[in-house]
């Protein structure tokens, strides 16, 4: 690399995917409009998606070993719930309006998928077997159709000539499969990119911002690749998830405050080393450096 090049010293970005990558902010307002526009209350897209990072937030720190598409479709069931001013019926992972029928929640381990406990459902026991999804179900797969931002993939394609890609997300082994397809391709023959590592919430048994999931990764990168940690940038969107917890165990930063992101609103970024309006501003600043 270029002498005098600031980011000569890393050899991994670490990325979280879901509103750094993958506009996560338009698919989930997409989806969870209608809900609060059918309930007669704001629908605007800071107020749901407010509402939402609060609930996200509290079901991930109480279930820590559930899989995110459960996660979702008890977002999707709390938050129906609380805009009916109605009580969200305890333990109801999919459907809260159910007759009796069972789902069996599975939790994420590091040895697997495991079925952890049952959940009332009004549809079907096996979401897999049917095509009538009910409202939350169908919030809960909806991730798949989230989709990157403008200039995730061409900055990617650059960034991948510099350092080892790596993802580290609050999400399913299976989910992040699918996403992946939209960044790197369907045909593994003509990749024009590929991410090096994908560690997720299902792999590390914890969700961000627990430390669980940063340990993991850290270690991971040291074993699979022999990257220490002062040669890993922390490249993010989310402070509270990335940002501060890699700062406070001592990785250098990289916040990508996207224009108009709703949970960047009263940022001032300052915990980061390096700030970057999107992922193409940073490819763009690598690149300059190493000319």
């Amino acid at each position: 690399m270029a002498a005098g090049n600031a980011f000569s010293k890393y050899k991994a970005l670490v990325f979280d995917c879901y509103g750094t990558l993958i506009d996560w902010e338009a698919g989930i307002y997409s989806s969870l409009k209608p809900l609060f526009e059918q309930s007669g209350k704001p629908s605007d897209k800071r107020t749901v998606i407010q509402a939402y990072s609060s609930v996200e937030h509290d079901l991930e720190a109480r279930f820590p070993t559930l899989r995110y598409t459960d996660i979702l479709a008890k977002v999707y069931t709390t938050l129906e719930a609380r805009l009916q001013n109605k009580e969200t019926p305890s333990g109801a992972l999919r459907d809260d309006t159910s007759v009796g029928e069972s789902v069996v929640a599975s939790a994420h381990t590091p040895q697997g998928t495991e079925q952890v406990a049952s959940a009332p459902v009004g549809t079907s026991a096996d979401v897999a077997n049917t095509t009538s999804l009910s409202p939350a179900e169908a919030f809960a797969h909806s991730v798949p159709t989230w989709q990157p931002f403008p200039d995730t993939v061409p900055a990617l394609v650059t960034l991948s000539r510099h350092f080892k890609l790596i993802i580290l997300s609050n999400i399913d082994r299976d989910t992040i499969a699918k996403t992946r397809k939209l960044m790197e391709g369907d045909d593994p023959a003509h990749l024009a990119f590929s991410f090096d590592a994908v560690y997720t919430a299902e792999d590390a048994g914890a969700y961000k911002p627990a430390p669980e999931m940063l340990d993991y990764a850290l270690k991971h990168l040291k074993e699979d690749f022999g990257i220490e940690q002062d040669a890993v940038l922390m490249t993010a969107q989310s402070m509270t998830h990335d940002i501060i917890p890699a700062k406070g165990r001592g990785m250098d930063t990289a916040w990508i405050n996207r224009p108009n992101a709703v949970t960047g609103l009263g940022i001032s970024g300052e915990e980061a080393k390096y700030v970057f309006s999107t992922l193409g501003d940073m490819a763009e600043a690598v690149e300059k450096a190493n000319a």
